[in-house]
């Protein structure tokens, strides 16, 4: 990059994180910044494919299997928090807030997104749908909640991380993620985390590069969201939609490739960004895990296995761990 005349102390998370990640070698940028208004109803499109399996299959499990899950969980016993990390539009979580109303269970809701958006959005329908429910919205990342967790009331601590977000983070990234969450907990705190398995190579392929385009399109949206905030002159023509799945290490590994030479200014910034053809911005991983490696990665962090729910093709997880 060129023009260092911006002082760096004066910019967004989102313009320092996108300096950072396009001066490095190898330019990269965070998934996180996928959801402005129009990735969140990209996505939301992304979740009706049918080469999506994720949410339907997750769905599935939460909504044959609530009663165990909650049963599991000990719901009844005591008041408790309910942390949602990437709550995003509660599609899922919806039909265990229904239970867990009927039951008339004592609980707070505190759904984490990274979006304003679709955090406003979601506590909108809540109101409607469940107005009783105590909901307060947590605006941050993941781990930025974290650090806010011992600010909630002083109850017991039920958390969901679902929708296979814990396949953002490399395995060692997820293993300091849990280390950090179990740090913040307290003994009888639990986790209810969605995992995305190993399966089909094929299957996990078509999740992530439809051929109905809705991917590329949530991909190449980073490009769009960069000229409206940063005043940066991408043309997303210039560059392509591109995703490898790696079987052995399970990574689905995401870019955008420039299929050109060409500079981009941005003006809010001042500065100039240079792209070789057919370079390479790292924008999203999405592992997936085999049973054995998830429960290793757990346990090696202070993690008790409770139950594992899944889907009837046994390609998705919802595991119920406990502090």
């Amino acid at each position: 990059m060129s023009n260092m005349k911006t002082t760096e102390t004066k910019l967004t998370p989102f313009a320092r994180d996108v300096l950072t990640g396009l001066e490095k070698e190898n330019k990269s940028l965070p998934s996180k910044y996928f959801y402005d208004e129009e990735g969140d109803r990209l996505f939301q499109q992304i979740m009706n494919m049918p080469e999506y399996y994720l949410t339907r299959c997750e769905f599935e499990i939460l909504a044959e299997q609530r009663n165990e899950i909650c049963d599991a969980i000990g719901t009844t016993d005591a008041p408790f928090n309910l942390i949602e990390f990437g709550a995003g539009d509660g599609l899922k979580t919806k039909l265990l807030l229904k239970h867990l109303t009927d039951i008339n269970a004592d609980f707070t809701y505190y759904p984490v997104d990274i979006s304003s958006n679709i955090l406003n959005e979601l506590k909108t329908g809540l109101k409607v749908e469940f107005p009783s429910l105590q909901v307060n919205p947590v605006h941050d990342d993941y781990f930025g909640a974290l650090r806010q967790m011992e600010y909630f009331n002083k109850r017991r601590n039920v958390t969901l991380f679902l929708g296979s977000n814990i396949g953002n983070f490399h395995y060692d990234e997820a293993a300091v993620f849990l280390q950090q969450f179990v740090a913040g907990s307290r003994a009888g705190d639990m986790l209810l985390l969605g995992v995305d398995l190993k399966k089909d190579p094929k299957v996990i392929s078509l999740a992530y590069d439809d051929p109905h385009g809705i991917t590329a399109a949530f991909n190449l949206n980073l490009l769009t969201r960069m000229n409206k905030e940063l005043g940066a002159d991408f043309n997303p023509a210039d560059f392509r939609h591109y995703t490898c799945y790696e079987p052995a290490s399970g990574e689905v590994l995401s870019y955008l490739i420039s299929l050109n030479d060409r500079q981009v200014y941005f003006r809010e910034l001042d500065r100039t960004v240079s792209f070789k053809k057919n370079e390479l911005i790292h924008t999203e991983i999405s592992k997936k895990y085999t049973l054995e490696e998830l429960e290793k990665l757990a346990l090696s962090q202070g993690l008790e296995l409770v139950s594992h729910f899944m889907d009837n093709k046994n390609y998705f997880t919802d595991t119920l761990f406990k502090i």
